[in-house]
């Protein structure tokens, strides 16, 4: 196979969409000389993956909302989007006796998906709703074929 022509900026690859790659995606995205991001990921939307897109009801968090968050400078972000999102109130259950709330896992990968949404929407980030059939050394870099096409990547 033929080297794709170079990039002008660093394309980063990221395999799988659920929580880490999307949050990767996100702290990548909001960098000021952020690099081409695409996200290979067959989910309908990033954020969710196996852990946090169950439709389960009984499958919440495992940590109080209060210590969930894309953000390290904003630790209680999750729980102040759920404050606005209404979760809580709607989910009665969520509510623990000591007043910490557990949402449901899917809650959380709504919030994750949200919080991507301006990044896709810009193209900042690129979702590929596909698996990655193959990934191969290319020179310094590599190419990752999915849908049936390369794309050169600087990581992956």
């Amino acid at each position: 196979m033929n080297a794709l022509p170079p990039r002008l900026r660093s394309h980063v690859v990221i395999l799988g969409g659920g929580f880490t790659g999307a949050a990767v995606a996100w702290h990548l995205a909001r960098q000021s000389a952020r690099p081409l991001i695409t996200v290979i990921e067959p989910r309908p939307f990033l954020g969710g993956g196996l852990a946090y897109s169950s439709e389960e009801p009984s499958h919440r968090v495992n940590v109080p909302a209060s210590r969930m968050s894309l953000s390290p400078d904003e630790p209680e972000h999750f729980l102040r989007w759920l404050a606005h999102d209404g979760g809580a109130e709607r989910d009665p259950d969520s509510v623990w006796r000591d007043g910490d709330i557990f949402p449901q896992r899917r809650v959380f990968g709504r919030y994750v998906a949200e919080q991507l949404a301006p990044h896709i929407a810009s193209g900042a980030i690129r979702h590929v709703r596909d698996r990655a059939s193959d990934v191969r050394r290319n020179g310094d870099g590599w190419i990752v074929t999915a849908s049936g096409q390369p794309i050169a990547a600087d990581i992956v």
